[in-house]
């Protein structure tokens, strides 16, 4: 399973969950993660938000509390945040045949490139200070990649929820001369020999950035991106760069919505530009702020408070200003 497939198969389980942990993706270091790695906070309760008119928020049910403030005017001292997107610093010189375009990321310090196709066919690869995750035991066999010493290990893959009979995982990982680990990861049909002869057809050369996947109006000053993925991203303190763990700062996340959904009766019920949302709180402030945008989606707005101090009405005046492609 990709780092993709963990993303929506986590925004589907989070909703079962009663409470958001701080840390969605500790256990991602590179493009190849744990299968079992700790559910977090990608997404208690979503936030949302695809009209650019602000529509005030009104409490539909739940506990009562304050009414949020009307309209998305900035907080003092917030502004739109000006982030650097991520340039990967490889680019392929071949990929399978219909593999189609990659899509630059981070997590931290770890930079991202990840494919998907129609056939299902996935690829993620990822450049970082520390060696990325293997996921799971398997066969090791020594290689090289551009004369570099590496290591290819390869295993059944229907040990991934979502993958296929016949399917397997194919890794690579190598060191580059200044001293970062690249690691190469599919779970589907790409061969062991496709998967080096992509490793060998990377050269020193930088991708162009992939667009965010969302839009932000206004937010704290001086966060950076510190997460982005498809449907994922979070901003958080400069300090959080150097943090392999994500779920830093503020996060955004679009998921997939279980037909049987049920808030929890002990979390507030309102909505947010006319769509039915959910607020989660804990004894330090709001954690999580839910947004049914219809049948199958939840936008997902959470924050760690660790890292960043909101109150409920912060929170939601930075969902009012996100906007979802598409």
């Amino acid at each position: 399973m990709m780092l993709e497939d963990d993303l929506r198969a986590t925004l589907r389980e989070r909703a079962e969950e009663p409470a958001p942990a701080p840390d969605l993706l500790d256990a991602v270091r590179g493009g190849v993660r744990r299968a079992d790695r700790r559910r977090a906070a990608v997404l208690g309760a979503a936030a949302v938000l695809v009209a650019v008119v602000a529509v005030p928020v009104a409490i539909a049910g739940g506990r009562p509390s304050p009414p949020a403030p009307q309209g998305s005017a900035p907080a003092t001292g917030w502004q739109r945040p000006r982030l650097d997107l991520p340039l990967f610093p490889l680019t392929p010189g071949w990929a399978p045949p219909g593999l189609g375009t990659g899509r630059v990321g981070r997590v931290g310090p770890t930079l991202l490139l990840t494919y998907e196709d129609s056939a299902d066919r996935s690829l993620e690869l990822s450049v970082g200070p520390e060696p990325g995750d293997w996921g799971a035991e398997g066969e090791d066999r020594a290689a090289t990649v551009h004369g570099r010493p590496a290591t290819v290990r390869t295993l059944d893959a229907e040990i991934y929820e979502g993958n296929r009979p016949g399917d397997r995982y194919v890794g690579v990982r190598w060191q580059l001369a200044d001293g970062r680990w690249v690691q190469l990861g599919s779970s589907s049909r790409n061969t062991e020999s496709e998967m080096l002869r992509f490793a060998n057809g990377l050269r020193l050369q930088a991708m162009p950035p992939s667009p965010l996947p969302f839009t932000v109006a206004t937010a704290p000053p001086g966060l950076v991106l510190q997460v982005m993925t498809e449907n994922y991203m979070c901003l958080a303190p400069p300090a959080s760069l150097a943090d392999g763990d994500s779920g830093h700062g503020l996060c955004i996340g679009l998921g997939t919505a279980a037909p049987d959904d049920e808030p929890s009766p002990e979390d507030e019920q309102l909505t947010v530009r006319g769509e039915p949302a959910t607020l989660e709180t804990s004894d330090r402030g709001p954690v999580a702020l839910t947004v049914r945008l219809d049948a199958q989606r939840l936008l997902s707005v959470t924050v760690e408070q660790n890292d960043l101090i909101l109150t409920r009405d912060q929170l939601i005046r930075f969902a009012e200003g996100i906007t979802v492609p598409g």
